[in-house]
């Protein structure tokens, strides 16, 4: 998943995310071409809709989800060049808009921001995204899901508009950092996988699910700093975990962690293997970073001759996490 500004592009599919998180104020402020109005708007960069306000989150080219801010002057400027759009509705559409604006910027000061839209299935990365991009910046937003803005530690302002509820919060996020270990044994006929990628060996890791040990130490260093749990507890040897892929178990911790307001920053990583692994770093540095969506380092380390696994006796990860929470 890729964070980035939207693009033409992405116009279309932004424009309807834009629309469906707020359809009934849209549909009371243009009236039955609204969702064609935000799309001709966010095409000619009118505000509050202008494309380098905004972020956007892209997968293999598809748009998981979007955030579309604007400070008090975009709201202050450019509002002529809704003319070129609305023609002749400028007038019982622009009275409604210059009023609702109005009502927008109390208690909305100069350096504050304003969220204009936040839609998508990634709306818990993208403000985060946002909060760290902003750290110390009041930010403001209506809206009628009260319930993602609250676990977010947003409070409750008074009303501008009776179909929304104002939230606001100080921009900022607590770093936090846990450590996580595993160790399976190496047992022949096994295929050996080792954060997400498999590893060209007659020797592999014995466990009940595909025993990487790689992604086993990096879950139990998010789940124990963040949820205070352990991989053990959300994953039990059950019929269901059997074989199970382990970075599949990593995305889907990342996914709960981040729905909880807890996203990883970085991740550190050693293991000890009597198993070559450096011609693999690269590939496995990029599997994990494509679920944990940070940077991911990976160091290896023989044992030289100390530690059990030099006797090929198993595969050790150790691992620390920086997890900041909003």
């Amino acid at each position: 998943m890729k964070i980035q500004k939207i693009s033409g592009e992405f116009v279309e599919e932004v424009a309807k995310l834009i629309y469906l998180e707020k359809q009934n104020f849209y549909d009371e402020l243009f009236g039955s071409d609204a969702l064609k109005y935000i799309e001709k708007a966010l095409t000619n960069d009118i505000p509050p809709f202008q494309k380098d306000y905004g972020l956007v989150a892209v997968e293999d080219g598809k748009v998981l989800g979007t955030l579309l801010f604007a400070d008090k002057a975009s709201f202050r400027h450019g509002y002529q060049k809704w003319l070129k759009i609305l023609g002749l509705k400028i007038f019982p559409v622009g009275s409604k808009m210059i009023y609702i604006i109005q009502r927008l910027l109390i208690e909305f000061g100069v350096n504050d921001l304003y969220i204009v839209a936040l839609a998508g299935n990634v709306k818990e990365y993208l403000l985060y995204t946002f909060i760290k991009q902003n750290r110390y910046r009041k930010v403001i937003v209506d809206t009628a899901d009260d319930k993602f803005y609250t676990k977010f530690g947003f409070h409750e302002g008074t009303p501008v508009h009776n179909k929304l509820r104002r939230y606001e919060k100080l921009c900022d996020y607590e770093t936090l950092s846990g450590i996580g270990w595993d160790t399976h044994p190496l047992i022949n006929g096994r295929e050996l996988i080792l954060g997400g990628v498999k590893i060209e060996n007659q020797f592999g890791l014995d466990g009940h699910s595909d025993a990487d040990v790689l992604c086993h130490a990096i879950i139990d260093s998010l789940l124990g700093v963040a949820l205070k749990t352990d991989i053990g507890m959300l994953f039990p040897e059950t019929a269901e975990n059997k074989n199970r892929k382990s970075l599949e178990m990593l995305r889907k911790v990342v996914q709960n962690l981040n729905f909880q307001g807890y996203f990883p920053s970085s991740i550190d990583c050693v293991i000890i293997s009597p198993v070559k692994l450096s011609s693999y770093r690269q590939m496995m540095i990029e599997s994990v970073e494509s679920v944990t969506n940070c940077p991911v380092s990976i160091k290896f380390k023989s044992g030289n001759g100390v530690y059990p696994e030099s006797e090929f006796k198993g595969i050790t990860a150790i691992c620390v996490s920086n997890v900041e929470k909003i």
